[in-house]
């Protein structure tokens, strides 16, 4: 972080923004003092800063004022040693507030799930500052007057964050308990209790503000979170607006303003993409006057200079919009909002020359298309091209361009679903499919002995395939390809090389491939692959047993079951299976535990075991169940009809943990699901598990005391880095799995007393068939 005060993009100012959220209209104001909230923030956490005010929107009182201080690039801190870009910045909010009255302060990575009011409301009893712990000062409520003198803009500007929080954690009666439900970290999330949920660790962040720190992973309560996002798109929600920018934009944009006009050209790509999109009418816009060469002949062009007049949007539709000398004169807070308003004001295409003020984060090339790409994905009938600069010429070398093409009418494509991995990959490649609602045609592949090469030997070909148990694979060629399993992989990019490339490639599960070959990849947590741009996790396969087959296996075995009294409880247990051991002691165990769920029900149990299920341990779970059940041992290749009978007649389900395709399957059957953690087998070994626990933190795994996932490290990033690659291929992790399952509500451990949430419906179906709909409807590139 710099040390001197910056005159240039991003800007800083001399105290933090406020933004005022005031009475709703219509409503009669309380009468009761605004609500302070500091919130520490920086420009590269714009998603979550928007997220964090919506969620707050969402929960006020509306008959209340809440005035909202960014606390962002203030000057006269020196941030190189901070862990954020706003750590210390709490330590001031005694003298931003004037050193008197109540203040929240608040991290930019949490929500709030209840008013916050009734945080700023409390009896602070006399106390300086309350919060969970004296030394947890992420959500705090202080007592600015009191807390002045040892927390003012000089001591948080010139002191390490430890003196800060350790001095006046160890002064008797300054420090007050706070509900620890105003900063549930994490997994402590609880439905209905939690008031304010922190995002914790960096590295599962679900709006992933530092692709180039960390690795993304799926956070396994990201989807509270997405669902604020999805609603405040919904809404159009903006922090700043057209009518309400940030307290910045004029006077940068007025101040920045070139004295002489800036000669510029259109690139070559820019050029293209109008003369494609027949741009006649063409709106172009800058921050100051602009010389720009390369405009499409004939067009009639209006030019609307913002740093002359900020306000003047009022310029009506065109068909294309043309960007130059704007966005790195732009306050980062209006970024979103004016490039909407450009999206919006451009019919065919949209064209931005901007200059990268970074080689890799903040104002990086990379770090624009990403700012262009979110922005564009609400306007998807408009084709983008953006030319990020890093000498500040419109076109010149080292210029990174990106582009979007939009397609004028995508009609029907062509597509084939690849099958024979597996029956469970199968119906997920279907489902996703019909899903789409386009006609599809399976292609059935029957594999050889070189299916176990990996796939990085195999490359594109059709070694792997047994061409006569498989069907034809000829012209014409699809435009999409749906496959599951790493068997069709090699397959499904040799389909691509033969169509020239534009083929579209969408992967369900692990490639264990490079990451770069697929246009999608759909995958679930216990795989553990890192989010990239082409990776979408979602929480549970796309596709569990059909309805049919669930009717027909209840119709073939409900009779045979009659006699039993309901209702049925389905218990599945797995078998010594790779790390996982079931014995007699825990198979007794789980017995009893299901015998007193059916017996508190007054039904019984229907038992299926697994062909490797240890007889020993098989033997003492039957001796164990002290209720009416039935129980079969599934033979070699068997126990799909008896799975599918005892889930469609079952009123909940019990299965051992590595049975993850029964929990997945009663998930999305609807039913109420628990687990049972099983042991591995190296547990019984001396030393075991301090080794492992050390070697999983060299790996980058583990969690903390808290119960929260440690943060990431160069090891884990690295081993991320060989996976993307197809280099490497993780263990898989099922208490990822369990963990996304739980903290949906949708499955928990079995004796937990209840789920920290009711159970929402997975959506993973929906949301992987709406990807793949916006990446058909842009015009593919060939390879």
């Amino acid at each position: 972080m710099p040390s001197e005060q910056q005159q240039g993009w991003p800007y800083h100012r001399e105290n933090p923004d406020l933004v005022v959220l005031d009475v709703r209209p219509g409503v009669t104001p309380s009468g009761k003092p605004p609500v302070r909230i500091f919130l520490g923030t920086e420009d590269a956490q714009y998603r979550a800063e928007r997220i964090f005010f919506f969620s707050v929107e969402k929960v006020r009182d509306p008959s209340r004022v809440y005035e909202i201080h960014l606390m962002k690039n203030v000057e006269g801190f020196d941030r190189r040693r901070w862990r954020t870009g706003f750590t210390n910045y709490r330590y001031a909010i005694p003298d931003f507030a004037g050193g008197h009255g109540k203040a929240i302060y608040n991290d930019v990575d949490q929500i709030y799930l209840a008013d916050p009011a009734l945080l700023f409301d409390l009896d602070m009893e006399g106390k300086g500052y309350l919060a969970i712990s004296p030394k947890d000062t992420s959500v705090m409520l202080i007592d600015c007057e009191r807390m002045l003198p040892m927390w003012n803009r000089q001591t948080a500007s010139s002191q390490g964050k430890h003196a800060l929080i350790n001095k006046p954690a160890s002064m008797p009666g300054l420090w007050g308990q706070l509900d620890p439900h105003w900063n549930a970290r994490d997994q402590e999330y609880v439905e209905g209790r939690t008031m304010c949920l922190h995002y914790t660790a960096l590295h599962q962040q679900p709006w992933q503000p530092f692709p180039d720190d960390y690795s993304y992973h799926p956070n396994p309560l990201a989807y509270l979170w997405y669902a604020l996002e999805r609603d405040a798109d919904a809404a159009g929600y903006q922090v700043f607006t057209r009518e309400a920018p940030s307290p910045d934009y004029r006077r940068i944009l007025q101040g920045n303003r070139p004295p002489q006009p800036a000669a510029a050209s259109l690139s070559a790509g820019a050029r293209a993409l109008l003369a494609e999109k027949g741009a006649g009418r063409v709106l172009v816009v800058s921050a100051g006057p602009v010389a720009l060469e390369g405009l499409p002949d004939g067009a009639q062009v209006t030019r609307l200079d913002l740093a002359r007049n900020p306000d003047g949007w009022d310029v009506g539709r065109h068909d294309a919009v043309v960007v130059a000398g704007l966005f790195e004169r732009l306050p980062p807070a209006d970024i979103d909002w004016v490039a909407d308003a450009l999206f919006g004001r451009a019919g065919r295409a949209l064209a931005v020359s901007l200059t990268a003020t970074a080689a890799e984060g903040l104002g990086s090339a990379a770090w624009w298309r990403r700012r262009m790409s979110e922005v564009a994905a609400r306007h998807t009938g408009v084709s983008w091209h953006l030319d990020a600069v890093p000498n500040g010429k419109f076109a010149a070398p080292g210029t990174a361009s990106f582009e979007v093409r939009r397609a004028a009418d995508p009609g029907l494509p062509k597509v084939w679903v690849l099958t024979g991995d597996s029956e469970a990959s199968d119906r997920q490649a279907i489902e996703l499919a019909r899903a789409l609602g386009w006609p599809f045609e399976t292609r059935s592949l029957a594999f050889n002995g070189f299916r176990h090469l990996p796939n990085r030997l195999l490359g594109a070909s059709l070694k792997s395939l047994s061409l006569k148990g498989s069907d034809r694979l000829e012209a014409p060629w699809p435009d999409l390809v749906i496959s599951a399993g790493r068997r069709t992989v090699p397959v499904a990019a040799w389909i691509r090389a033969r169509a020239g490339g534009r083929t579209r490639l969408v992967q369900i599960g692990r490639p264990r491939a490079a990451y770069e070959l697929f246009d999608l990849i759909v995958t679930t947590p216990q795989w553990r692959l890192p989010i990239r741009d082409n990776v979408l996790h979602v929480a549970a396969p796309l596709a569990g047993v059909p309805a049919g087959r669930l009717e027909a296996a209840r119709t073939r075995w409900q009779d045979r079951l009659g006699s039993l009294p309901q209702p049925h409880v389905a218990l599945f247990v797995g078998a010594d299976k790779g790390p996982f051991v079931l014995d007699a002691a825990k198979a007794g165990e789980l017995g009893r535990q299901v015998s007193a769920l059916a017996a508190e029900k007054g039904g019984s149990v229907l038992l299926l075991t697994r062909p490797k299920t240890p007889a020993a341990a098989r033997e003492a779970l039957i001796a164990a169940l002290t209720v009416p059940h039935h129980a079969v041992q599934a033979a070699p290749g068997e126990g799909d009809d008896a799975q599918a009978a005892f889930l469609a007649l079952a009123g909940e389900v019990v299965a051992t943990g590595d049975e993850a395709d029964a929990l997945a399957e009663a998930c999305l059957a609807g039913k109420p699901v628990r687990y049972v953690e099983l042991g591995r087998w190296y547990d019984r070994l001396p030393l075991a598990r301090p080794v492992l626990g050390a070697l999983t933190l060299l790996a980058g795994g583990g969690v903390s005391y808290r119960g929260t996932p440690h943060q990431q490290h160069a090891v884990s990033r690295f081993m991320d880095h060989l996976t993307t690659r197809g280099l490497l291929t993780l263990p898989r992790d099922l208490g990822a799995f369990h963990r996304g399952l739980r903290a949906r509500g949708l499955a928990r451990p079995l004796g937990e007393e209840a789920a920290p949430a009711s159970p929402k419906p997975l959506d993973g179906l929906e949301l992987a068939a709406e990807r793949v709909r916006r990446l058909m409807a842009e015009e593919p590139q060939a390879g």
